[in-house]
């Protein structure tokens, strides 16, 4: 069983193919020629256009916007099936994260308390604002270090966001915490 696609469909199959078509064409520039020439994508692109155009409320009608549709559901050729899967195939992958451009997110200074970003006797937290920036931790007017020589320390995930420190904090500690990049 087929299933006929709608003009709004087509016209995103259009628009798809068009940069496909153009990706293809300038491989095979670069890699010397091809044995399928496809068509054009400005050509694609001209007809996806006036296709949008007459199915938004251009004069045309019923039976001229499916001619037309079926005219760039052929143009697109080579790229008709891609262009579907790229459209609504089921997507996944994931993102890296790198390390942000931009303005540094703000340092957090406060003295440790129960209600203070870090309460009295915890010692772990999330900070997604900070994720991919490396963190310059000071506790008491000490700048700390990651390693682990006996005294007080901290740990740091740049990927996750997650902040512990050794020994928990106390009430009344100085705590300040700045992202660098």
């Amino acid at each position: 069983m087929s299933t006929i696609l709608s003009v709004p469909e087509i016209i995103e199959i259009g628009r798809v193919s068009t940069y496909l078509s153009a990706n293809y064409t300038e491989s095979k520039k670069l890699f010397g020629g091809s044995v399928i020439k496809p068509v054009p994508p400005v050509q694609i692109s001209f007809v996806t256009d006036a296709l949008d155009w007459g199915n938004s409320g251009g004069a045309q009608s019923q039976q001229s916007l499916r001619q037309v549709a079926n005219y760039l559901y052929w143009l697109c050729g080579l790229f008709q099936l891609q262009a579907q899967y790229i459209i609504s195939g089921p997507g996944g992958g994931s993102v890296t994260p790198s390390t942000p451009t931009g303005t540094l997110p703000n340092p957090l200074d406060f003295e440790v308390s129960e209600s203070s970003f870090i309460a009295d006797g915890e010692s772990s937290v999330e900070i997604p604002e900070y994720i991919g920036y490396n963190l310059i931790f000071v506790r008491g007017g000490v700048d700390q270090n990651t390693t682990n020589i006996g005294g007080s320390y901290f740990l740091w995930n740049r990927n996750t966001g997650t902040f512990t420190c050794f020994p928990a904090a106390f009430s009344g500690e100085l705590f300040r915490l700045v992202p660098v990049g």
